[in-house]
């Protein structure tokens, strides 16, 4: 092989790595967004796009040297076809070549597939982490909160008035303004009716802009756990606690006696790496 074809293979084999690092690097930005992975740090993330533009321009200018390249030998040859009457073997694939590009071109799938595997589980391991990190703060900002809760608490009378009293309203507001928290919701029991529950959330207000209890059928399985804590059989929360994910359910008692269930839902946008915990965690 001449040095001309040397160069003309080494120019397609690089332009092919690069264009398949690019392509792995897009395949990767898919998988994230879509998945809503939290594998890569910020400035990882930085690193990771400077180089797929990298290779992105790399490759360019690879499959314009290649085109000329191509070009030139494809000139070559015609003139080699018309000089000897047949083409130079050289420039001829060969069957045991073909079958080598198609094991190339299936080890590279394998290869992605092995790839998103092993990210997908080591996303997995992360938002396990995350998820420990979130209930171990969630645990102890409602603990802080606690104390000042149950006042307004045993004030509420649903028979009477829906009014949420105050300063519970504030007390939800600040707990719910804190950046890991997405969402917070109140429940408290109905003495009238079992199967029915009040709840508050965040901006719930009459028209008269006061803050008021929604009565609810309690039908969905986090619901009915809410329920069965109010009524002293707290199991069905401690497992909804044990569950991998961003959502936190703290039991408010004064004493034995069970008041209400704080919901709180994490902000899957915050960044967890700035916190540290400690588990095994209280679960309430």
């Amino acid at each position: 092989m001449n040095a001309r074809i040397k160069l003309l293979s080494f120019t397609v084999w690089l332009t092919v790595w690069l264009l398949a690092i690019g392509a792995a690097l897009v395949i990767l930005g898919i998988f994230n967004q879509q998945l809503g992975w939290d594998i890569f740090s910020p400035q990882v993330e930085t690193v990771l796009y400077g180089v797929f533009f990298s290779c992105l321009l790399l490759s360019i200018f690879g499959v314009a040297t290649t085109f000329v390249l191509g070009i030139k030998r494809i000139v070559e040859a015609v003139e080699s076809l018309h000089q000897r009457g047949q083409i130079d073997p050289s420039l001829v694939t060969s069957r045991s070549q073909r079958l080598t590009y198609v094991g190339y071109m299936f080890g590279l799938l394998l290869s992605f597939s092995a790839l998103i595997g092993v990210l997908a589980l080591a996303d997995y391991r992360v938002q396990t982490h995350r998820s420990q990190v979130f209930k171990q703060i969630a645990a102890e900002q409602t603990q802080k909160f606690t104390s000042q809760i149950i006042p307004p608490l045993n004030q509420i009378d649903t028979s009477v008035s829906n009014i949420v009293p105050r300063p519970l309203p504030e007390l939800l507001t600040a707990l719910g303004s804190l950046s890991f928290v997405q969402n917070i919701t109140l429940y408290v029991p109905n003495p009238q009716d079992e199967a029915l529950l009040w709840r508050h959330s965040n901006f719930q207000v009459n028209a008269n802009g006061e803050p008021v209890f929604e009565r609810f059928l309690a039908a969905r399985e986090f619901e009915e756990a809410i329920a069965q804590a109010l009524e002293g059989n707290s199991s069905g929360l401690q497992s909804l606690n044990q569950r991998n994910n961003f959502t936190w359910y703290h039991l408010i008692e004064a004493g034995d006696r069970p008041l209400a269930v704080l919901k709180i839902d994490g902000n899957p946008q915050e960044n967890f790496r700035d916190y540290t915990a400690e588990p095994p965690y209280q679960l309430n």
